[in-house]
């Protein structure tokens, strides 16, 4: 019988709707460089540490090594970073409420995300929820990001949980295979504007209130 102990969020796409903005400025950036492409045709980098990102990238528009990965990662980063810096945060519609609801049953929450660790503290500082969360885990923490099962094993690890007693929210198909790759129950989240495959999550929600209204339903089924 599966006791939930611990809940471990994604970041992006998961606490505030972001993806757009980064997919937005990676447009923008490819562009620049005469790689002309779309929002939808670079979904598939979503969820993954920048290393695999850059990698997936050169191969998909066969960019040539004479543009180094620091390059690519530094002109991306620069365009999202203007752009990001300059809106105001607001978390997913619902969030709070449910950050809320879990604090109440006693949940112990973290997130684990693939981005740094100083951009996941300005999110949580700039969306005034930072102390919801007892752990934050990036991607700089383990040498293989999303979807390779490593951030969500050190999270385990790190939250002394064991496997059965974690929930993890993403949005993203690399995000959700690494969940499930670590043994996790994976909830696949559709509230975001970028609208991702989550069908191989174990459970999918609309946004946060659907997750609130079913959340002890859900519950119930995994004990």
């Amino acid at each position: 019988m599966k006791t939930i102990k611990g809940i471990l969020f994604d970041c992006d796409g998961v606490l505030l709707d972001s993806e757009a903005i980064y997919l937005n400025a990676l447009v923008q950036y490819l562009a620049s460089i005469n790689y002309p492409t779309t929002i939808e045709e670079v979904t598939f980098v979503l969820g993954k540490p920048m290393k695999r990102i850059v990698a997936d990238l050169r191969t998909h528009f066969n960019i040539p090594q004479a543009l180094s990965d620091q390059q690519l990662i530094d002109g991306q980063r620069s365009i999202f970073r203007a752009q990001f810096n300059a809106m105001q945060l607001q978390p997913m519609n619902g969030l709070v409420d449910f950050l809320n609801l879990c604090r109440q049953k006693g949940y112990r929450l973290a997130i684990v995300s693939s981005s740094d660790l100083s951009y996941i503290e300005d999110v949580v500082r700039r969306l005034k929820i930072q102390d919801y969360f007892d752990l934050l885990i990036s991607g700089q923490m383990i040498e293989h990001g999303k979807p390779s099962p490593d951030i969500y094993l050190l999270a385990q690890q790190q939250m002394a949980l064991p496997a059965d007693s974690l929930l993890v929210i993403e949005d993203s198909p690399a995000g959700i295979q690494a969940g499930k790759a670590a043994g996790l129950t994976t909830i696949g989240y559709k509230g975001s504007i970028i609208d991702q495959d989550t069908s191989k999550a174990d459970y999918q929600v609309s946004d946060y209130h659907e997750l609130i209204k079913q959340f002890d339903s859900l519950i119930k089924q995994l004990q």
